[in-house]
């Protein structure tokens, strides 16, 4: 049964390690440390997700 309670702690672990990143991340933008390319590769993938699936939502909201 004690591994029933430690399945509940994985989501959480995995929350708390994101959050921690991102502040390490901002903090050292503010204090003008280069910022990792591969980082910054993955921000601008993501944002050309969004603004894909923006579109995407866009297009099948105005054919309705």
């Amino acid at each position: 049964m004690a591994t029933g309670g430690m399945g509940g702690l994985v989501p959480v672990a995995v929350v708390l390690v994101g959050i921690v990143s991102i502040l390490r991340g901002r903090r050292a933008k503010r204090a003008g440390k280069e910022v990792d390319p591969v980082d910054e590769d993955r921000q601008a993938s993501a944002a050309e997700v969004q603004r894909r699936m923006a579109a995407y939502l866009a297009s099948r909201n105005s054919d309705n």
